[in-house]
């Protein structure tokens, strides 16, 4: 009953057939584990830099807003001097 005619034999006895689909689907999951496997080490990546820059931004905030660097970064600014005298207009 095979009509195709690839070269498979048919199982005379449905255990035996069940076992034999028990090990085809056994090594299919196998081989899709495998597949997915390269993907692994590339996600585990892209967490840690999306980690690393939520940290980054957290540091950020933190700096500017919690320990006063906006006032810092605000005097720093207003009280530079300038190498040129001031002109006067006439």
């Amino acid at each position: 009953m095979n009509p195709h005619g690839d070269g498979k034999s048919e199982a005379k006895d449905p255990d035996e057939a069940l076992r034999l689909l028990e090990l085809e689907l056994a090594q299919s999951r196998v081989r899709r584990e495998h597949a997915g496997t390269p993907y692994r080490g590339f996600r585990t990546a892209s967490f840690i830099f999306l980690f690393a820059v939520v940290v980054g931004a957290l540091f950020a905030f933190y700096y500017v807003f919690i320990s006063g660097g906006l006032d810092e970064i605000r005097t720093h600014g207003a009280g530079r001097a300038s190498a040129t005298p001031a002109g006067h207009a006439p």
